[in-house]
């Protein structure tokens, strides 16, 4: 009977063994490029090639890593709803900016967003995805900006993990097009998933400030005003 209760035992032990792995949410690196559509100039493109963006992902959270002469790394954490820049600049270390879910929640509320969920499908970096098209209106000027945005639910990310640029949005975007104007001319701009990695190496403190990280309102005055008052924009 002892046996029998020790095997019962070791059984069940595997089966929540198995459920807790089954239950990990997605962890991994995608790798974007981006580009300019709709126009002739070189430059233009040239200059958006060289701006290559990594997320790693995990669940709800996301960290983007990003260098434009600085180290620029954005922290969106979905369980909590804040959002934090962080900026290395050679010479001086790293400066955080962080929005507290108070202070997104005010800026959102400025802003609404419908998104049409269409059955149009393409596969971007292997996965399927389905085109949504969006509408923002700001609602204290009802001026209105259209984007086209490639959804996939295949990575089983949460939709929280959308909370800051998407809000409501279901799937996650592996491509984005965006209009806009770039030295004069109209261009779509597209940002578009080149591959994605999984990575169980990944863990939750990967998306905590850098230890050395200060608040941006330590930082020292010529920096602040080299970086065009940055705080104010957040």
């Amino acid at each position: 009977m002892k046996k029998q209760i020790r095997l019962l035992m070791v059984i069940a032990a595997m089966f929540l063994t198995v459920s807790t792995f089954a239950q990990k949410p997605f962890a991994g690196r995608i790798v974007f490029e981006i580009t300019a559509e709709g126009t002739t100039n070189p430059a233009i493109a040239a200059e958006l090639a060289e701006s290559s963006i990594e997320y790693i992902v995990m669940g709800n959270n996301y960290r983007m890593n990003m260098n434009q002469g600085i180290d620029i790394i954005t922290i969106a954490n979905g369980n909590n709803k804040t959002y934090t820049v962080v900026l290395g600049i050679p010479g001086y270390g790293n400066y955080y900016l962080e929005q507290t879910t108070e202070d997104i929640q005010k800026k959102q509320s400025t802003v609404k967003r419908d998104y049409e969920y269409t059955e149009e499908t393409r596969t971007i970096a292997g996965y399927n995805c389905k085109k949504v098209n969006v509408k923002v209106t700001d609602l204290e000027t009802d001026e209105e900006e259209t984007a086209v945005i490639w959804v996939t639910s295949e990575l089983g990310l949460g939709d929280d993990i959308n909370f800051y640029d998407h809000p409501g949005l279901k799937g996650y975007p592996l491509r984005t097009e965006m209009k806009t104007e770039i030295d004069g001319e109209n261009v779509t701009v597209c940002t578009t998933a080149t591959s994605v990695t999984p990575d169980k190496k990944i863990k939750p403190t990967m998306f905590l400030l850098p230890s050395d990280a200060k608040s941006f309102e330590e930082a020292p005055d010529e920096l602040k005003q080299m970086l065009g008052g940055a705080s104010d924009e957040e």
